[in-house]
């Protein structure tokens, strides 16, 4: 999924060429990892300029362990139920 965003220009001369040359830095400084993630079903979320965060949609499939309470660990040790990732799939 590619999300869009339109934007408009800044009126300041000044702006819209420091604008367009963050955007030709982040353009070259991400767009292979871009195509990496996505080719691997990942989510690519661009909150800033230079700013990715890239996430796995898998991750939604897991929930807070119950018995761990998402910490990963018990007074024991290690959480046995979700071997101490703190995520389980949801029953």
């Amino acid at each position: 999924m590619q999300l869009i965003t339109v934007t408009r220009a800044p009126a300041n001369p000044i702006r819209r060429l420091i604008s367009r040359v963050l955007e030709t830095l982040d353009g070259w400084a991400f767009d292979d990892l871009d195509a990496r993630a996505r080719a691997q079903g990942w989510e690519v979320r661009r909150p800033a300029p230079l700013t990715r965060v890239y996430r796995n949609p898998d991750l939604g499939a897991y929930v807070r362990c119950p018995a761990c309470q998402g910490e990963g660990a018990t007074r024991s040790g290690v959480c046995p139920r979700c071997l101490g990732s703190g995520r389980v799939r949801p029953c």
